[in-house]
């Protein structure tokens, strides 16, 4: 599999954002879903409508495929974009707190064990929000128990890493940059509602 996380998708630029992201990367199509926090994963197992309609995309936050030249794609702008892959396919996750609680990792390792039985499973968690940035209140540190907290901040990669390697995920690397202090990225956090989105994206070639 392969793995690109792209800056610079702006709100009014993003469908010719996401063209020059797709020529660039020699893809046939980006896939995605319409995010909502969750954890559905969504199998890809046939190349979708390319023009099809905001409105028409699958509610889900993660999209997994075995067919080479589909890019699987999330966005994000604090959370994390998760690349998951193995021999003969990969996975796309988008994973804030809410994703995390609710195990779209591990629904993400389980659709690739669905569509490929290639071991051993490797993982890359892109920039997000660091734990130096990240402060939440008592609703999210309770969703994790407690667990990974540094005074009010929470460790959202310490936790995907965790996570990822109890699904028996064999590696998991990271890019070690908060979205929220490096200006070279967008964060709803910093920037509020008017924060573009960064692409990640997996693919098979």
């Amino acid at each position: 599999g392969n793995v690109s996380s792209v800056g610079g998708e702006g709100a009014q630029h993003a469908g010719d954002a996401r063209e020059r992201l797709r020529r660039r990367l020699g893809l046939e199509q980006l896939v995605r879903g319409y995010q909502e926090h969750g954890a559905v994963v969504e199998r890809v197992r046939a190349a979708p409508r390319p023009e099809r309609a905001s409105e028409e995309l699958p509610r889900a936050d993660g999209q997994a495929t075995a067919l080479p030249g589909l890019g699987m794609m999330v966005l994000a702008a604090d959370c994390l974009p998760v690349a998951i892959g193995c021999d003969g396919a990969v996975a796309m996750i988008h994973a804030g707190w809410r994703g995390l609680a609710a195990g779209v990792l591990e629904e993400g390792v389980r659709a690739l064990r669905e569509l490929s039985r290639g071991e051993p499973i490797e993982a890359i968690v892109g920039p997000c929000a660091g734990v130096c940035c990240y402060e939440v209140g008592a609703e999210v540190h309770d969703a994790f128990g407690g667990a990974h907290r540094s005074g009010e901040n929470l460790d959202l990669r310490a936790i995907a890493h965790e996570r990822l390697a109890n699904a028996g995920v064999g590696r998991v690397r990271h890019v070690n940059a908060c979205t929220i202090c490096d200006q070279r990225f967008f964060s709803h956090r910093r920037e509020g509602a008017r924060a573009g989105r960064q692409a990640g994206v997996a693919w098979l070639s």
